[in-house]
């Protein structure tokens, strides 16, 4: 840092690179396939040139993949094997992924183990039914939270001032255009945490329903969330019962209340 306070011009330009690299590998996950390198400087605003030097650097260290010969990239067998050391080492993240494939084989139902990126709603674990009917969600793409079940209880920790100015207004249009009251989703997510689960019916589709139960962290604060995506046509007693098994899966993956 420069006697006055100011960083370093050589700091600020690294800093700006690493920023770069990050918005390049943010811009390839959420295109979710392979992109030219000029359409990846595009959706970052880099030059051209930015954009190759940093490509070309990842795929020599086998972060990126050239994928065809049209010059598209995307992620490499590196990124894989980052991923693995993640999930060897991180007890929760696997312990969660045991629980989805727990409930899965025993509710018959599409199961996630969810949380939030940033101020958008993601799928980290996810097994689709074995039922006839099946719905899923893609592991890792955002969604707007008020969409879900699983928002209403992740954000139970923020005021309503906190909550107006974490969530985009734009995030409170759903799919087929509806708009949701925001008092009306701030209520929401005060009866989702006294409850301790929520359900929500027809907010991405009329045919769906979801179903969420917290998982805390040590000091009682819901962190992520385990839900069913079922149809929307299940009777109070089998939304009781899978409410129940949702209520104590959550309760074993959570944290031990610290005192």
């Amino acid at each position: 840092m420069a006697p006055d306070g100011r960083l370093n011009e050589g700091v600020s330009t690294r800093a700006r690179g690493i920023d770069r690299a990050i918005d390049l590998l943010e811009a390839l996950h959420a295109a979710r396939g392979p992109l030219k390198i000029g359409e990846l400087a595009r959706r970052i605003g880099a030059p051209r040139s930015t954009a190759y030097e940093l490509v070309n650097r990842f795929i020599e260290a086998g972060i990126l993949e050239s994928y065809d010969e049209e010059g598209r990239v995307f992620f490499g067998r590196t990124v894989h094997f980052w991923a693995a050391d993640y999930l060897t080492v991180n007890d929760l993240t696997k312990r969660a992924w045991e629980e989805v494939q727990r409930l899965a084989e025993l509710s018959g139902e599409t199961t996630q183990f969810c949380t939030l990126q940033g101020n958008k709603y993601t799928v980290v674990h996810m097994r689709a039914g074995a039922k006839m009917f099946r719905i899923s969600s893609d592991i890792g793409i955002e969604v707007p939270i008020p969409w879900t079940a699983s928002g209403r209880l992740l954000l139970g920790h923020l005021d309503k001032e906190a909550l107006r100015t974490f969530v985009p207004a734009e995030d409170l249009t759903l799919p087929d255009g509806r708009t949701l009251d925001f008092d009306a989703f701030h209520r929401e997510i005060e009866q989702a945490t006294a409850d301790g689960y929520c359900v929500t019916t027809g907010l991405v589709d009329s045919f769906t329903q979801c179903m969420a139960a917290p998982v805390k962290d040590g000091n009682g604060r819901t962190f992520a969330t385990v839900c069913f995506v079922a149809t929307a046509s299940k009777s109070d007693d089998d939304r009781r019962r899978l409410l129940d098994m949702l209520v104590a899966s959550g309760r074993g993956l959570s944290a031990p209340q610290r005192r």
